[in-house]
């Protein structure tokens, strides 16, 4: 079963997180992943109160897929990166 990864993120260094997106893009890709949704611009909240400025959105064809990404050495090694550039939250769905 496929799911979604939907990370909220609250932009801290706008440098920094562009160098994390452009490290990980690719080695989520690699794994089979989908970019499903991206943006920066949040329009507007209609219910309540989304604390992000950035919205993505991943599909992976399965939980499993998703950790093997996720817990490998490489991506362990941008998530220092990642929390220098934002701060936020990561959070799986099925679909």
């Amino acid at each position: 079963m496929s799911v979604l990864l939907v990370s909220t993120l609250r932009i801290k260094d706008p440098a920094k997180l562009a160098e994390y997106r452009k490290a990980v893009g690719p080695m989520i890709r690699a794994r089979g992943a989908e970019l499903v949704c991206k943006s920066d611009h949040k329009v507007a909240d209609l219910a309540g109160n989304l604390n992000a400025d950035s919205v993505v959105i991943f599909r992976f064809e399965s939980m499993d897929a998703l950790r093997g990404w996720y817990d490998s050495p490489a991506y362990q090694e941008l998530v220092a990166l990642r929390d220098e550039g934002s701060e936020g939250e990561f959070a799986v769905f099925e679909e």
